[in-house]
């Protein structure tokens, strides 16, 4: 089974348990709460991964650390996946948990590039359309990047909008450059 479809089946047995438990924002921040520490904490993503570190050890560890910071359920979570061999996979199972948590609740994530940031209305002028074209909660990150030079580069899922100044400095050049072969060969004659 690849690892993001172990990904997947932990993520929806969290989702189904969060469901049926009422607790399901909460077991998302704790999860992407832990995904960032490890995605930020080499040394912490090493010991869990560490073969020559025991099983009882890396339990025993997540008790002292974890115990009342997180909740009983992610830390028994944690116990699991270690016991499988599966405590790598918390950055993948965040990532699949959080696209399920954004479809149970009719939510889209969208990523918006600008060279300059958007202000206030603008961003709520663009996730109010982004909102009827999709019929779904709209998520927008910004991201600011200034080799754009000027328009708007949407990202949702894997769709890419490209409505940027650079895509269409490149459309002219490619259309004059078409241009120019043909016109030359329409003199060769």
């Amino acid at each position: 089974m690849a690892a993001n479809d172990i990904a997947r089946v932990y993520a929806s047995s969290l989702v189904e348990f969060g469901q049926e438990k009422k607790i399901l924002p909460e077991i998302e921040e704790e999860i992407t709460f832990l995904a960032g520490l490890l995605t930020e904490n080499s040394e912490l993503r090493n010991f869990f991964a560490s073969p020559g570190i025991t099983k009882e050890a890396k339990k025993n560890f997540i008790e002292k650390v974890f115990k009342g910071r997180l909740s009983d359920q992610i830390t028994n979570f944690l116990k699991v996946l270690i016991d499988h061999d599966r405590q790598n996979s918390i950055i993948d199972i965040n990532e699949a948990l959080g696209a399920i948590v954004d479809e149970v609740n009719n939510r889209q994530r969208v990523t918006v590039i600008t060279s300059v940031g958007l202000d206030s209305a603008m961003k709520n002028k663009l996730a109010a359309r982004l909102k009827e074209v999709f019929k779904k909660e709209i998520i927008l990150n910004e991201e600011v990047n200034t080799g754009i030079l000027g328009g708007i580069i949407i990202k949702v899922g894997d769709t890419v909008i490209d409505g940027s100044l650079v895509k269409d400095l490149k459309n002219i050049k490619n259309n004059l450059l078409n241009s120019k072969v043909r016109s030359e060969a329409a003199y060769e004659d």
